[in-house]
């Protein structure tokens, strides 16, 4: 499988980035982590989200510290 990256400019598509995935690699976990590694996690929404996180058993593997989650206020 070909991955790419690109941004749009001046109405036409620039690719920043190229790889090629091996899909039989891949596993059910976070595909962002296993196809850019632990920068993917930068931008995730779901990073300090245990329950939505599908990288949760990528993360020391790839050096992503664990989540921090808040605690909820008592009232």
């Amino acid at each position: 499988m070909l991955y790419a990256k690109g941004n749009v400019v001046n109405g036409k598509v620039v690719l920043s980035e190229k790889k090629i995935i091996d899909e039989t690699k891949l596993t059910a976990d976070c595909f962002m982590i296993q196809i850019n590694g632990a920068e993917a996690c930068n931008t995730c929404e779901n990073l300090n989200k245990p329950r939505k996180c599908g990288g949760m058993a990528l993360r020391e593997k790839y050096g992503v510290p664990p989540p921090v989650v808040k605690k909820r206020k008592e009232e």
